[in-house]
């Protein structure tokens, strides 16, 4: 149900899309998804790292040596001025105290968190696109009511006029419809500059240079099935982007506070190596070594206990983050669900409004043809069906605008007629 109003013609050369493209073009280039899709990937890369620490590393290299002197190597026992050498080492970590599981936990940990990060920045930017996208919907049915009430406007002077020339109307009911004409032409050229804007705001929000608007310019009418509020609270608590990032950095703050105590503990390093080295090529002559490396950690200025300490604050401040977090999402949660409600009943209450508008301006109408109303109040009513009708557009904006939200605050999409 649109109740005739009616936006204007796309035009050639702008940019359409969908809310659905809209939102995948703005997860590619918006630079808080950008950003938050980066932390990810660095944080796959650090557990990747911490993966590694569990194997022997590897080192192959090799040198040649030339000087115009005579130099005793200590390897062969003579003395050389040239000589080659190639070296291969390995060394693996035996027994480092839990190091490594607690650096992988924590690795994993941060992995987690920064996929839950990205979640949640990408249904805020959805949200925030689905704003962008439902104003540039609403700016284009705006510049509709406007060239409506223009062309009331320039009907009712032409009918003044007209009223005038056979002596039933007077020169000032001429003069107001005129000057009705210039505030519809004034209002209209309002109403398209803020098209405008709302079309580069939408480009910019996609990463497009220049005017978008969208495909389909409706606006939602009804609202969706909506659970009850403890339910929708229960919801956020469990599944909401912002407390599943709250929880994931709550565990990271953990699995680094475990890590710190493993410095108080002794490890084990195992290394060893072949070389090959003579004064001619290729080397031949050979060496091995073997060795085996205990740590000890005694004291080191109390650095660990400043650790632990500090882990330990970062961990309680991120807890209590956690159980805000969860707070918070249930109120959001409440409160949008309340917003839908307001928006869907401001809905109902415009579009009996503008029903209502429309037949008390028909009704001055006809009173005004057979001289029973006046000029100003004929007027009044066009005036009162062009503000119903931007009151019904605004409200179904403002609907669209709160799904949205309620879908960034529970992480879910949810269905809308």
């Amino acid at each position: 149900m649109c109740l005739g109003l009616v936006a204007p013609a796309a035009s050639a050369q702008v940019r359409t899309v969908t809310l659905e493209e809209a939102i995948s073009l703005a997860h590619r280039v918006h630079p808080v998804a950008v950003a938050a899709e980066t932390d990810y990937t660095m944080a796959s890369a650090g557990r990747l790292e911490s993966m590694g620490a569990f194997l022997p590393s590897l080192n192959v290299n090799g040198a040649y040596a030339n000087s115009s002197n005579e130099r005793f190597d200590q390897a062969t026992g003579q003395r050389l001025s040239t000589s080659y050498i190639a070296q291969t080492t390995m060394g693996w970590d035996l027994f480092t105290a839990g190091r490594r599981i607690a650096s992988y936990r924590a690795a994993r940990a941060r992995v987690a968190a920064a996929d839950a990060s990205l979640r949640e920045a990408q249904f805020n930017t959805a949200l925030e696109t689905a704003a962008v996208y439902f104003g540039a919907s609403a700016s284009a049915q705006l510049v509709g009511v406007a060239t409506q009430r223009l062309a009331r406007a320039r009907q009712q002077a032409e009918f003044a006029g007209t009223r005038l020339d056979v002596g039933t109307a007077t020169r000032s009911d001429v003069l107001r419809a005129e000057l009705e004409v210039g505030n519809a032409e004034a209002a209209l050229i309002d109403a398209e500059s803020a098209l405008r804007s709302a079309r580069l705001g939408l480009g910019r929000q996609i990463g497009v240079g220049g005017e978008v608007e969208p495909a389909d310019p409706s606006l939602p009418e009804e609202p969706p099935a909506l659970p009850s509020a403890d339910s929708l609270a229960s919801w956020a608590a469990h599944s909401s982007p912002l407390v599943r990032s709250a929880d994931a950095a709550a565990r990271v703050r953990g699995a680094e506070r475990f890590a710190s105590y493993t410095a108080y503990i002794p490890s084990l390093r195992l290394t060893g190596g072949l070389d090959w080295f003579s004064p001619t090529y290729p080397p031949q002559t050979r060496s091995w070594s073997l060795r085996l490396t205990a740590s000890l950690p005694v004291f080191n200025g109390f650095q660990r206990e400043a650790s632990i300490q500090r882990a330990e604050a970062q961990e309680r401040l991120a807890e209590a983050e956690a159980r805000d977090a969860e707070l918070a999402a249930r109120a959001a949660a409440v409160d949008a669900a309340q917003q839908i409600e307001s928006a869907s009943r401001l809905v109902s209450i415009a579009r009996r409004t503008i029903e209502l508008a429309r037949e008390d301006l028909r009704v001055q109408e006809e009173r005004y043809q057979i001289g029973s109303a006046t000029i100003i109040e004929l007027q009044t009513s066009q005036v009162a069906l062009a503000e119903a009708e931007s009151t019904f557009v605004l409200a179904r904006e403002q609907l669209g605008v709160a799904v949205a939200t309620l879908e960034a605050v529970l992480g879910q999409s949810i269905d809308i007629n």
